[in-house]
């Protein structure tokens, strides 16, 4: 059975101080062991709390290139643990540069590739790199080799039209979904969500079928004062 690990939920203006009830690291992903899903720099806390979760990585899947979600230091800190691949944009890709150990995928929206044991597609998330030259946001539709399906949203505001498109042509066993605005006025809604947004968006993904029996949505809030 596919298993996906939480390994932070925080947003970029969040900022770790104490390790207390309310403690986040940014946003971050585990799947099975294997597959990373984004490489903050809070990866690195999360292994110091529970030795050895990293171990098995052998991929490295990015959303986008935002400093919450990703962070060159840490990628090398990884690589030095022996080959690993990166499926990345092209921006990300020349930022990577060739280092030994390492083979850069590129990352087309709406084209489907294979990650290791995984059948990715990409999809444009509607954020702030998004269509800037070679830099772009995706969200992730992930086929399991159990399986599975997966689809990981962060971060994102209302769909593109094309993804949404591609979105109704799958059904999910779980999807993962942003809500950094959560329930109050902020500037970000254009490219995050808020509560009643998802209210309104949920709906319509059990309106279009778009979960199996037994599927589930997970709603990460990633704002820091929420």
């Amino acid at each position: 059975m596919s298993e996906l690990l939480i390994l932070g939920s925080g947003a970029a203006d969040w900022k770790a101080r104490e390790k207390d009830a309310f403690f986040r690291r940014n946003a971050s992903a585990l799947l099975n062991g294997d597959l990373l899903l984004d490489c903050g720099g809070g990866i690195w806390d999360f292994e110091r709390s529970f030795r050895g979760v990293l171990d098995g990585v052998t991929d490295v899947l990015v959303t986008h290139d935002h400093d919450d979600h990703f962070q060159l230091w840490s990628f090398l800190e990884l690589a030095k643990r022996g080959n690993i691949r990166i499926a990345c944009d092209g921006a990300l890709q020349r930022e990577i540069g060739s280092i030994p150990g390492v083979t850069c995928l590129p990352v087309t929206p709406y084209v489907p590739f294979r990650l290791g044991r995984y059948r990715i597609t990409p999809l444009l998330a509607n954020h702030d790199v998004v269509r800037m030259g070679d830099r772009q946001a995706c969200h992730y539709i992930l086929d399991t080799p159990d399986g599975r399906s997966l689809f990981y949203g962060l971060d994102g505001a209302w769909f593109l039209r094309p993804t949404w498109e591609e979105m109704r042509r799958h059904t999910f066993d779980l999807m993962v979904l942003d809500c950094t605005v959560g329930d109050r006025e902020d500037w970000r809604l254009c490219e995050h969500n808020t509560i009643p947004m998802l209210r309104m968006l949920t709906r319509q993904i059990r309106a279009q079928k778009m979960l199996r029996r037994g599927g589930q949505i997970a709603v990460i809030m990633l704002e820091g004062g929420v």
